[in-house]
């Protein structure tokens, strides 16, 4: 099943870029969507990149960046997307739902 997750063009970019960026990060890595329990904040997620999807990812293609979503927050993010706010140095990356 393929998570309904999905990223705006700009949001797409913006990741693109990063990870084109980072010494150490193949140009090829995949961006992963998982859970975190960062601060004790439930419902906080993660991204980063990985060489490959762990096994019970949800896999997808956002304008040419490969992701995945880890089944524990696949549910939560079925219907959203992820985008940008703001710019320059105060953009951030948001969930919001897609209408």
């Amino acid at each position: 099943m393929i998570s309904l997750l999905t990223l705006t063009p700009t949001a797409a970019s913006m990741l693109t870029n990063a990870r084109d960026q980072q010494d150490g990060i193949p140009d090829d890595a995949t961006l992963r969507v998982a859970g975190s329990d960062a601060d004790g904040q439930p419902g906080t997620i993660s991204i980063g990149f990985v060489e490959t999807p762990f096994d019970g990812d949800q896999t997808g293609d956002a304008h040419g960046l490969p992701y995945c979503v880890a089944p524990e927050v696949a549910d939560q993010l079925d219907g959203a997307a992820i985008d940008v706010q703001g710019a320059g140095e105060e953009a951030r990356l948001v969930v919001v739902p897609v209408s």
